[in-house]
């Protein structure tokens, strides 16, 4: 009887065992992976189910989610506290991470790596056509949505109206109200805020929600604003937006864009990553009926931006394809 019982113990053990196991495949990765995004209305989030459409469907033994968060910040820390393994993330906004910098002063996160750049963010600075506003300086003392609290865009609106000295912030020249990019186009098409700050592709929901329901004017970031913009944050970089791109937009407007980034944490195996590469620019045409704006994602542009080490499975796949990977680039 002691042999018998010992035996069910054994097997009872056993079962347990291959049940904790069961969310792992044969690299340690686990099989559900989580992506980080930013806001429902935002291409983040939409864009980030299309990819876990894609991986989901072409890398064997993923099952990807996606969640909601408030954006590049936030899909740093998940990553870091182990609740994501891929997070979208602002080129700027990583390099800031990984040296302890902004709004990671003396806390820098060493666990990420740069998975891939996929496509540039443009700095949109709305207002009413009739409002009287031609240039960043008419801002103040108005009352601006530059974005969530603890987001990347609302920390991008701070960097740029810092430079056309617009201060929002306590005891600043301008009022403020804290609102994610849905609640801000709302606001703004009833007349409750002055100015809506976007960072997004082109194409973006809110933009074009905002063109639809009033006359809109898109700010333009040009000549010695521009230069000191670039000056001060090298991860900026000039951009046009084409005429047209949204209701009511007769003639092209000249901005500023960072880069878009996927990062994932260190401890992905290189086998799936790699594999995550292969599947996102094997399936490009898919995702552009998720978001038109990765239509011209390609290879050799992959390292576009790219501030941070790339994980050694993306090293892999880029020297597969051709690309010589800047040293900087190459995890230690």
């Amino acid at each position: 009887m002691k042999l018998f019982k010992g035996s069910l113990i054994l097997i009872a053990i056993s079962i347990i065992l291959i049940g904790c196991s069961s969310d792992t495949d044969s690299n340690g990765d686990n099989n559900q992976v989580n992506i980080g995004t930013a806001g429902t209305a935002g291409i983040f989030y939409v864009l980030g189910n299309g990819i876990a459409d894609v991986w989901s469907d072409n890398v064997a033994g993923l099952n990807v989610s996606v969640q909601s968060t408030a954006g590049s910040p936030q899909n740093i820390n998940y990553i870091e506290m182990g609740e994501s393994d891929v997070g979208f993330s602002q080129n700027g906004i990583a390099l800031q991470a990984w040296e302890g910098k902004g709004p990671f002063d003396g806390k820098p996160v060493k666990n990420i790596r740069a998975l891939t750049f996929l496509y540039p963010n443009l700095a949109y600075f709305v207002v009413d056509e009739d409002s009287g506003i031609k240039k960043l300086s008419d801002l103040q003392e108005k009352t601006l949505a530059p974005g969530a609290v603890g987001s990347g865009t609302e920390q991008n609106a701070r960097e740029i109206l810092k430079l056309a000295n617009v201060d929002y912030q306590d005891g600043g020249n301008a009022d403020v109200q804290y609102l994610d990019n849905a609640e801000s186009a709302s606001m703004f098409v009833d007349g409750k805020v002055d100015m809506v700050y976007i960072a997004g592709g082109l194409g973006h929901a809110s933009v074009v929600e905002m063109a639809t329901s009033s006359d809109i004017k898109i700010l333009p970031i040009e000549g010695e604003l521009q230069g000191n913009i670039l000056e001060e944050y090298p991860w900026y970089f000039p951009y046009t937006i084409p005429e047209d791109s949204y209701k009511g937009q007769s003639a092209a407007v000249d901005t500023v864009a960072v880069g878009n980034l996927l990062i994932v944490d260190e401890a992905m195996s290189d086998d799936t990553v790699y594999s995550m590469l292969e599947s996102l620019y094997g399936n490009v045409d898919t995702l552009t009926n998720t978001y038109k704006g990765i239509s011209d994602l390609k290879v050799e542009d992959g390292l576009n931006g790219v501030t941070i080490p790339l994980h050694p499975g993306a090293v892999k796949f880029f020297e597969d394809n051709g690309l010589e990977i800047p040293e900087d680039l190459i995890p230690e």
